[in-house]
């Protein structure tokens, strides 16, 4: 069996990126084109998560981000939204019992509006993968990086105002410290899926070096040819 990281490299040297977020966006579409339901394209853009994650860990990726849910898909139909949400549960169940690679699954966004039954599967999911020492795994939901950096700002202005931060110690690193991806690096490549392209209020402080790479295809479809295509092309406009 050919190991990915000999694939990718066909022959040539070949920069992996150390972390890559990814926007999962066309599930709804990719299902509309062949006739089913929504719930039936989000039920089917959980297989490429778990292909890319096993990919992406296997390539010697440190940190692989997610974007599932903004905070803007809320208004979105109720129907919808709930599905999603279930969807969710079952989700992080799945990730905490098959975590492959040793990886740390890590939840990023606000837990506001989320269901208590999410919110227990997340905090479990993190706290038995926490001592994991592979790849971390970040999933965005409920996310979104106006909000995100609206609590940066809230969290630093209260250390200000109860002594614990002089206004002058404030910069780029500290910062980076208040986000929910504290400790981690930034962004280096940034994958869109299903043509749209624009990051829509994702990792908009982290992504601000990233290179960004389109695909037209639905997030169902995305596979490992593609993330080869993106990788290639990080080292391309890296070079």
């Amino acid at each position: 069996m050919i190991s990915l990281t000999k694939d990718l490299l066909d022959g040539d040297r070949i920069k992996i990126p150390k972390h890559i977020a990814i926007i999962c966006d066309g599930n709804g579409r990719w299902a509309k084109k062949k006739g089913f339901p929504r719930t039936f394209g989000h039920k089917a853009g959980t297989k490429p998560i778990e292909n890319i994650t096993r990919d992406c860990s296997e390539l010697g990726v440190k940190v692989l981000t997610f974007y599932v849910f903004s905070t803007e898909n809320w208004s979105r139909s109720y129907e919808e939204v709930d599905f999603l949400m279930k969807l969710f549960v079952e989700f992080f169940i799945k990730l905490r019992n098959e975590a492959r690679e040793n990886i740390r699954v890590k939840h990023i966004g606000i837990t506001d509006n989320l269901s208590s039954e999410l919110i227990d599967e997340i905090k479990r999911t993190e706290k038995s993968t926490e001592n994991n020492s592979g790849m971390i795994l970040n999933i965005a939901l409920n996310y979104g990086s106006r909000s995100e950096i609206i609590n940066v700002a809230k969290n630093i202005m209260h250390d200000i105002d109860v002594g614990n931060l002089n206004v002058d110690k404030i910069n780029e690193d500290l910062i980076s410290n208040y986000m929910f991806t504290s400790g981690l690096p930034d962004v280096d490549l940034v994958i869109r899926t299903s043509g749209e392209m624009r990051i829509s209020n994702f990792l908009l402080w982290q992504s601000a070096k990233s290179k960004l790479w389109f695909t037209n295809d639905f997030w169902p479809d995305f596979n490992y040819n593609h993330l080869k295509e993106a990788i290639k092309y990080f080292n391309v406009v890296d070079s």
